[in-house]
């Protein structure tokens, strides 16, 4: 018997308490330590062959081999984005399901849709952006106009409307760059979505449709090989590694500027180490020469950074967009 122990109830029943919490948070973190221990799937909001389906593509390969478990990439198209994000935003927070985010699932889709069934910001958390891309404007071959300026000329002496333009969906950055260009320009076109880069590019080599402001990674092969005729770059200046086509601002369109990003994006609540733990891989790989290089060569500007650093990031582009909405007269359908 120990005789003026300062031990009292209290503490006693606060030390049963911490050693009650322990194992919850030892089953956190060694969680986290052992994540990933089965496939994790990346959810592309788009049909397969456009930007963010690459880009998924690209980080997934380099995750599979550096984090010992598959990265399976699965596209779930469909409502501009809403239909994948929708899913991401009410799915289990285990650390195994992860949206490709883009402009639209982050916010601008609230600018085209009337209803949404998710909130961008309150039900998705941020990851890391993986990269910026600039848009390419495009003609189908077929097309007479082979600068910006005759473009303009082009559209002007066709009856309103008639001129279809395609984008990969609404709230897409394609469809609000479209319609910041017709709002410059005063120029009619008649809006035709897809449900992704890849039938709307399909239909733009056939014929089908007229013109694309889409984003670069989408189209930049078909413009090398003579497939669709490249006009102008979106960007205020000239893409690096297209340095002969020029600006759609220094083309006749002073003032123009647009581009994307792409992101990974998981539920909310998730755990904030493996939230960590996967934005330090991707991380990794897009700063590395090998990585850097990957997504240069096929049109993106490597971003990185922290979940924070996301955030602030999406809100400055959806502030933008929203006043371009305004301006543009784009209304919820």
């Amino acid at each position: 018997m120990i005789s003026g122990s300062h031990f009292s109830r209290r503490s006693i029943v606060l030390g049963g308490a911490a050693l009650l919490s322990a194992p919850a948070l030892m089953t956190t973190s060694a969680l986290a330590q052992q994540w990933p221990a089965r496939p994790v799937r990346l959810v592309v909001p788009f049909a397969a062959g456009g930007t963010t389906d690459i880009l998924a593509r690209l980080v997934a390969n380099n995750l599979s081999e550096t984090m010992g478990q598959q990265f399976i990439v699965e596209n779930k198209a469909g409502a501009g984005g809403n239909i994948a994000a929708d899913m991401i935003s009410k799915i289990e927070p285990d650390g195994y399901n992860f949206l490709v985010g883009t402009p639209g699932t982050h916010g601008i889709n609230s600018l085209v849709y009337k209803s949404m069934s998710y909130d961008p910001v309150k039900d998705i958390a941020p990851v890391t952006i993986i990269a910026r891309v600039p848009n390419l404007m495009s003609v189908t071959p077929s097309l007479p106009p082979k600068s910006v300026a005759e473009f303009l000329a082009f559209v002007k002496s066709k009856p309103a409307g008639e001129i279809l333009y395609g984008t990969p969906g609404l709230g897409s950055t394609a469809h609000l760059s479209t319609e910041l260009f017709k709002s410059i320009t005063g120029l009619d076109m008649t809006h035709v979505p897809y449900k992704g880069s890849a039938p709307a590019v399909s239909d733009l080599l056939a014929g089908r449709i007229h013109v694309m402001i889409d984003n670069l990674p989408a189209v930049a092969a078909f413009a090398e090989a003579g497939s669709v005729r490249p006009l102008g770059v979106s960007t205020v200046t000239r893409w690096p590694l297209l340095p002969n086509i020029p600006t759609i601002a220094e083309s006749g369109v002073p003032g123009y500027d647009a581009s994307s990003y792409f992101t990974i994006a998981a539920p909310q609540k998730m755990a904030p180490e493996i939230v960590d733990k996967l934005n330090k891989g991707i991380n990794a790989f897009i700063k590395s020469e090998d990585g850097t290089a990957r997504i240069r060569k096929i049109g993106g500007d490597p971003v990185g950074g922290s979940p924070a650093d996301m955030t602030a990031y999406i809100a400055r582009e959806n502030e933008k967009w929203a006043k371009v909405a305004a301006f543009a007269k784009i209304a919820p359908e």
